[in-house]
């Protein structure tokens, strides 16, 4: 009984000793005063210790501080909420197109945040005035079918609705197919996961192997997908275009305008063929390569038959071919 009695007695004096244990609360007591309770927030340690006018406000049964800047902000939010209920109370009550217009008016700068979201992840060709436009169809669509017995709020109701519009905007003015920007999509998901899992570029057969095809059928897909390679003229000429599209089109082929080196080379092989034939076989050459006349037109310059004039034709080719096979036989580097 004593030690039953002496171990009673160091369980109580324990428990005196050890500190009650609390849960973790969303609210703490204020250091100013002890029946207020404010906010658990996490504050920077560097911050300087400041103390602001705070109200008391009551949530959840609790006392709890409220900053002049939350004040300020719950406000607005009320004001703006108020606006919003006399705004669609007349519009319910006359369908006036001021009360219409009204809303339209209000929700503009929903608009424009969904606008911007999605021009984050368009072309820069494309102005988000543009994306703006349709949005706003969309958001005229909303208010007219808006039914308010749905209960739920009227920016849950219109967000996918604009979303909705600016996108079909977008695949209306798109002039590649859907299917093969999908398609497209989905090769250009497959290369990053190989080049992700192989830390290097994948090969084609890598590539095939992924996608369940075989080399055919890989090569096909990317001749689909070349569509897409096509460069707006217009889009690189606006300020803040891509530079790798001007670097595309700087390095396209111009075909108005005669490449110098080309030329030099014409005119190499037009002397190297010509030297060495005699004044017909030069001039069935001249004729016929460079001037794009006819045997029957050469031979009537040259008082010969056609037949002749074929005849000196099939000769000189047969000269011409030994000369270029030697000379191409002395360009090798042995």
């Amino acid at each position: 009984m004593a030690v039953s009695r002496r171990k009673a007695a160091r369980v109580s004096v324990a428990a005196r000793k050890a500190p009650p244990t609390r849960s973790r609360s969303r609210f703490v007591a204020s250091a100013l005063n002890k029946n207020v309770r404010r906010a658990r927030v996490v504050s920077p340690v560097s911050a300087p210790l400041t103390f602001k006018k705070v109200a008391v406000v009551h949530v959840e049964g609790e006392a709890v501080e409220e900053t002049a800047e939350q004040r300020e902000r719950s406000k607005a939010k009320e004001a703006r909420r108020k606006h919003e209920q006399q705004l669609w109370q007349r519009y319910l009550k006359t369908g006036s197109e001021a009360s219409r217009n009204a809303l339209w008016v209000h929700y503009q700068p929903l608009v424009r945040y969904i606008s911007e979201r999605l021009k984050a992840k368009l072309p820069e060709c494309i102005d988000v005035c543009d994306l703006m436009g349709a949005g706003n169809i969309g958001l005229q669509d909303a208010i007219q079918k808006f039914d308010p017995r749905m209960d739920t709020r009227f920016e849950t109701y219109c967000v996918p609705r604009i979303r909705g519009a600016i996108l079909d905007s977008i695949r209306a003015l798109d002039w590649v197919p859907r299917l093969i920007r999908n398609k497209s999509h989905q090769f250009e998901r497959c290369v990053r996961e190989l080049a992700a899992e192989l830390h290097r570029e994948p090969t084609d057969e890598e590539i095939a192997r992924r996608l369940n095809m075989n080399m055919q059928q890989l090569n096909e897909l990317k001749c689909e997908l070349d569509v897409k390679a096509q460069i707006s003229v217009e889009g690189c000429a606006r300020d803040g275009s891509d530079e790798r599209d001007l670097m595309r089109l700087e390095m396209l082929e111009s075909r108005r305008e005669i490449e110098p080196t080309r030329e030099l080379q014409r005119e190499e092989i037009r002397e190297m063929a010509l030297r060495g034939l005699n004044n017909k076989e030069r001039a069935v050459v001249e004729q016929y390569y460079f001037q794009g006349r006819s045997m029957k037109q050469i031979g009537s310059e040259l008082r010969l038959s056609e037949s002749r004039i074929c005849q000196i034709h099939s000769q000189v080719l047969e000269v011409l071919k030994r000369k270029f096979r030697a000379y191409q036989d002395s360009c090798v580097i042995s």
